[in-house]
């Protein structure tokens, strides 16, 4: 499935991490691999959630559980290069909430990411959102140009 072109350009993403790539990311090929690449979206997502969660403040008993993850690889990455891992919110709903990432090196955007999340409590399952998480959540929403395709 072709992506949206407008999550493509790094201007579309509310935070940013940069990564080093490791040699023993590369594979035989000489680039970085699938799994590697992976990681660094896990590990941008894991630096971006201390942000909004450190933002929305107190949100004792609710847990966040991932529940999908889809990548999808545009092009070769390269070590010795850094990797920049853009970072915004796409969708919140009830109890849920997508975390859209771009992934790129030398100014290119070489792989997009969505991550899906649910809130829980351990004694009830699937709940809503709370109020301040939703709030914060909501200053990294990422908005499609006018016109463009939403996802």
């Amino acid at each position: 499935m072709k992506p949206p072109a407008w999550r493509l350009e790094r201007d579309a993403y509310r935070h940013f991490t940069e990564i080093q790539t490791r040699y023993r990311d590369e594979d035989s090929l000489r680039h970085v691999n699938n799994m590697a690449v992976a990681g660094f979206h896990d590990e941008a997502r894991n630096r971006f959630s201390r942000v909004y969660f450190k933002l929305a403040g107190d949100i004792t008993g609710t847990r966040i559980v991932t529940v999908e993850q889809r990548v999808n690889y545009l092009a070769e990455v390269f070590h010795p290069d850094t990797v920049e891992v853009g970072c915004g919110i796409l969708k919140i709903g009830r109890s849920s909430y997508e975390i859209g990432q771009g992934l790129f090196q030398k100014g290119k955007c070489v792989g997009l990411c969505v991550a899906v999340f649910v809130s829980a409590t351990r004694s009830r399952g699937v709940s809503p959102l709370p109020a301040n998480l939703r709030a914060a959540l909501e200053t990294f929403r990422m908005h499609a140009p006018e016109g463009a395709e939403a996802h």
